[in-house]
């Protein structure tokens, strides 16, 4: 999409390696010419921005952008996220929104499905195949998770902590959680939906973008996502003697056909540079209008 708002064609390639630009040599042929010509890719960088909320509501030219930092609160203060689930029933129904995903690193799925709910009016059947390990340490570091959050109020942490005193009475303690799925059920979307995103958008945020791009009138816009899709629930813990911070989580995520794009991330139909994908999505709405 060039500086107007113009779908184009643009050269490019998916690159795993850390330098910030690529070079590449082209054969070029005509009827009458061979030319060769060595040109550099260069990375488009996940855009940067400072964050005080989960969440934020606004208009460019009438068109409301749905800003979101966090699928969870940034700090306990922050209602914001509450916000954005109550909004979803306000926006129900409009032409165009643009959800802007860029930066947003996850969060709470249960907030998705709220606001799936809320948005389309129906409950979201979540197709991932998933499962969690319940072992003592698995409990105990999601105790600890908890007792030591700084981000939400004490009666969220309450809740939360009462949860995971229950996961010793199940079943299938210790050990995998029956594995849970459902059949996704499609439906008739009419609204035109934008999401923006880029290298930064992890977890949660993915999760979302998965389930709203089986839906028609879908356009996904930036770059590729993060790819942290395969794990979830994740905990941290310090090794006593290193003092090396360490991270587990005890949920997989899998899709039905054992498609793992951990690392790969979900690519968008539209390349954009994620600092310019706002403005340039703007100008592209209001050109097919």
């Amino acid at each position: 999409m060039d500086e107007d708002g113009n779908i184009v064609y643009s050269l490019g390639i998916l690159s795993n390696e850390d330098s910030t630009s690529i070079p590449i040599d082209l054969l070029l042929e005509s009827d009458s010419l061979v030319l060769k010509k060595r040109i550099s890719l260069f990375e488009y960088i996940p855009l940067y921005k400072e964050i005080s909320s989960s969440y934020k509501h606004y208009e460019i030219e009438n068109i409301p952008i749905i800003q979101v930092n966090s699928l969870s609160r940034i700090k306990a203060s922050d209602n914001s996220i509450d916000d954005f689930i109550n909004d979803s029933k306000v926006l129900r129904g409009k032409d165009t929104i643009v959800i802007d995903l860029r930066g947003n690193i996850g969060g709470n799925m249960i907030n998705i499905e709220k606001w799936y709910e809320g948005f389309f009016g129906t409950k979201l059947r979540k197709d991932i195949v998933e499962s969690g390990l319940y072992t003592n340490t698995s409990i105990d570091l999601s105790r600890h998770k908890f007792e030591s959050k700084e981000n939400e109020p004490d009666n969220v942490k309450d809740d939360c902590l009462e949860i995971i005193s229950q996961y010793e009475s199940q079943k299938y303690f210790p050990g995998w959680s029956p594995i849970e799925y459902a059949d996704f059920k499609p439906m008739d979307n009419k609204t035109n939906i934008f999401v923006l995103m880029d290298k930064k958008t992890s977890s949660a945020s993915e999760f979302l973008i998965y389930y709203l791009k089986k839906l028609d009138n879908v356009t996904l816009i930036g770059t590729n996502s993060n790819g942290c899709m395969l794990t979830g629930n994740c905990n941290s813990a310090v090794l006593p003697n290193s003092n090396i911070p360490i991270y587990i989580s005890h949920k997989i995520y899998i899709s039905k056909d054992f498609q793992n794009i951990d690392g790969l991330g979900i690519l968008p139909d539209l390349w954009v540079k994620p600092e310019e994908s706002l403005d340039r999505i703007i100008k592209y709405i209001k050109k097919v209008s």
